[in-house]
């Protein structure tokens, strides 16, 4: 189904970085984008550069997905809102921080789709479009941030065949390193600034625009997995030496 067949859209995430450049995408393309994060006063700021229609909420408190998203109808759904904070390794993490990457990554996600699928069903169109990571698909030093994408990976998996026969297509797209304010959350400024200097990474406009091309598939293409990297980063094999950088 071209871009074309679709007329409306919920980008989560999109104060920033991925989600900022798909509602830039979705909007120049004329479609009417609901531009959803946390942060008001960067959504004011995209409305009036984009003329989306902001949504400000915390995907982690089910009461306000409910209160604010039920009832919405639109075609395209891009999850893309995503914590990554390093807790390092599991047996010492924060409990509390271990709760809210889950909280974040997985079960706002989860209760996302209960609220948007439905639509999508009964008018047998719709498409989506999850954000997973590389860490989803192979080994890290980061086992509560790599379960919590390896999930979104097996969410995505099992849509396809609960939703088969609606018409409805689940993309997952799993970036490497992007060159937006991910990594300084997850890890630090100091840490953060030496993971991207070591090789030219992704922009957010190289998965926006991944996103544009699935979406705009024929309707008989269903564009399932795609695993981004920066041409100078390579995912797999063993890793020796320096353990307490082997960061991917």
């Amino acid at each position: 189904m071209p871009l074309s067949d679709f007329k409306s859209a919920l980008v989560t995430g999109a104060s920033s970085g991925i989600g900022r450049a798909v509602v830039k995408e979705l909007s120049n393309a004329n479609i009417k984008t609901y531009a959803l994060a946390r942060r008001h006063d960067l959504l004011k700021n995209l409305q009036d550069e984009t003329g989306c229609i902001p949504i400000a909420l915390d995907l982690r408190d089910r009461s306000e997905i409910d209160a604010k998203l039920t009832g919405l109808k639109v075609d395209i759904l891009v999850n893309n809102a995503g914590h990554g904070r390093s807790e390092g390794p599991l047996h010492s993490a924060d409990t509390a921080a271990i709760y809210d990457m889950i909280q974040t990554n997985v079960s706002a996600s989860l209760h996302l789709v209960r609220t948007i699928a439905p639509n999508m069903v009964s008018q047998k169109l719709g498409h989506i479009v999850m954000i997973g990571s590389i860490s989803g698909l192979h080994p890290i030093k980061q086992s509560v941030y790599g379960a919590t994408k390896g999930a979104i990976h097996m969410l995505c998996q099992n849509l396809r065949i609960e939703l088969l026969g609606t018409g409805i297509r689940v993309t997952e797209i799993c970036p490497g390193r992007v060159n937006t304010n991910f990594f300084k959350t997850a890890f630090g400024d100091k840490i953060s600034k030496e993971l991207l200097a070591r090789f030219e990474t992704l922009e957010p406009e190289d998965i926006s625009n991944t996103i544009i091309h699935a979406l705009d598939a024929p309707k008989r293409v269903n564009i399932t997995t795609v695993e981004l990297t920066g041409t100078a980063q390579a995912v797999g094999g063993l890793q020796t030496g320096d353990a307490e950088n082997a960061y991917i």
